[in-house]
């Protein structure tokens, strides 16, 4: 029988508005990571819920091979934090079906949720590109966009999705008002990205220099994984902190929130703390 606390994380929610909030949590929650193995133990034994389609999953259908729960935990080609982001859409659209009569703009077009929105959500009211300045790859039947710079009309959009890009974007603020700018009167955007969760201000690694055009590095390069540049990755220009929370609001979102989700149920789970954080924000 799984302990009370364990039993606690079977479907978690928490929403806060800004760091100031968060900050007293943060010594509980990493104590709560101690319960990301004993919640394992539950997915193992019964399986897991897909959030928004309720589908089951079987316990020999979940790949826990990565010992990162937030970026692992493969079930259905869905990760740990692609779920969180379903959990949050299932509480805002209620059901597949209303989510799929959204205009979504997804900023990807590789990958697991990629393949997923497609599957559930059509290709009707659904847009998917790249940013393949520099690809590696051929993808000639894939539009490329540049968040800081995107070709759509005003308010074009219900939803805006974005996953794992925030940290590779040259100009955030210029990324956001793009988001804002292509969003209509009720639009929402819901985003992940990695956060320096213990802290308001980003952690910064890159510059754009405005007379290059080019990135000044600060130490080291880092780069994270990217399906269209495999060998080289994408550069990391900052690890956003709580400050992000602000930046979207002087792009014109009026409501930002970051969610904490973590649910044993529905097979969400992290590292450092259990769960993921998930950013909205609402025009």
């Amino acid at each position: 029988m799984p302990s009370e606390a364990v039993l606690a994380l079977h479907d978690y929610q928490k929403s806060y508005f800004d760091f100031a909030e968060f900050k007293p949590e943060i010594p509980s929650l990493l104590h709560q990571g101690s319960l990301v193995a004993d919640s394992l133990a539950v997915i193992q034994r019964l399986g897991m819920i897909e959030p928004l389609t309720g589908a089951y999953v079987p316990p020999g259908s979940i790949d826990l091979s990565c010992t990162n729960y937030r970026e692992g935990f493969i079930a259905n080609g869905l990760l740990s934090r692609n779920r969180a982001v379903l959990k949050v859409l299932e509480r805002t659209y209620g059901s597949v079906e209303t989510l799929a009569q959204q205009q979504i703009y997804l900023v990807e077009a590789i990958g697991g949720f990629a393949s997923w929105m497609r599957r559930h959500i059509g290709e009707q009211g659904l847009v998917c590109s790249e940013f393949l300045d520099g690809s590696e790859i051929l993808v000639s039947d894939i539009p490329h966009q540049d968040l800081c710079k995107l070709s759509f009309a005003s308010q074009a959009f219900d939803l805006v999705l974005c996953h794992e890009l925030f940290e590779h974007v040259r100009d955030i603020d210029q990324a956001f008002s793009e988001i804002h700018r292509v969003l209509n009167a009720e639009g929402r955007l819901i985003a992940t990205c990695p956060l320096a969760i213990g802290q308001k201000d980003s952690i910064v690694k890159a510059r754009l220099n405005q007379e290059t055009g080019k990135p000044d590095v600060i130490g080291e390069p880092e780069h994270h994984g990217d399906p269209v540049r495999p060998s080289q990755g994408s550069l990391v220009y900052r690890i956003p902190g709580w400050e992000i929370l602000g930046q979207l609001k002087r792009a014109g979102f009026k409501n930002t929130t970051i969610h904490h989700v973590c649910s044993w149920r529905h097979g969400i789970l992290g590292s450092d703390i259990p769960g993921v954080l998930v950013i909205e924000a609402q025009r």
